[in-house]
């Protein structure tokens, strides 16, 4: 069966229909993006892999829950975050290293001019080397709240940290951050 005309709702349809191919094509198309989430969270390929697989799992045994109201790509990487959280519970959040390679930037999609699409991506080079300067549990805060996108509350079940300590830490993160930005603008180091 070709299904390269239907959406991710569709294809959940065809699957809760019995269609396996149609739930394989959602592994196929939905997979890259799920497993670099996962290795975001979790900073480990195998973690990742693991991950993902409960994940496509799940969905699978949950499909009549699902909401086509909703992105499929919404609901499974809510599942995979979820799953990726219970992981880093399991461990001490403190020992997961920094990989600068986690903050790639997101493409930029625009019809601007190259040179403002260059300036976009130096800047965005320039805040990734900045975080690199940051305390470890500062940095943390920061990736967890702007990369992944995490709530204060979602933050402090991860770290096992209180709300409060959540909202001082990124306070502070947020505080260094800008003073080192400041600092390379007056350098000449941003644009």
């Amino acid at each position: 069966m070709e299904f390269d005309g239907l959406d991710g709702p569709a294809l959940v349809r065809a699957a809760r229909s019995g269609d396996r191919d149609a739930y394989g094509e959602l592994i196929r198309r939905y997979s890259t993006a799920l497993y670099r989430l996962a290795y975001r969270l979790l900073r480990s390929r195998e973690e990742a892999e693991d991950a993902c697989q409960e994940a496509f799992l799940r969905a699978y045994t949950r499909l009549d829950s699902y909401n086509e109201r909703f992105a499929f790509y919404t609901w499974i990487s809510t599942i995979l975050t979820n799953i990726s959280i219970r992981m880093l519970q399991r461990r001490d959040w403190r020992s997961l290293p920094f990989d600068p390679e986690l903050l790639q930037e997101a493409p930029v999609f625009t019809e601007e001019e190259p040179e403002i699409v260059l300036l976009a991506q130096e800047r965005a080079d320039v805040l990734r080397d900045a975080l690199t300067h940051l305390p470890e549990m500062y940095r943390q805060m920061v990736i967890l709240r702007h990369w992944h996108d995490l709530s204060y509350q979602e933050i402090a079940d991860l770290t096992r940290q209180s709300l409060a300590t959540v909202k001082v830490r990124l306070h502070r993160a947020r505080h260094m951050l800008a003073v080192q930005l400041g600092e390379r603008q007056a350098q000449g180091g941003i644009a």
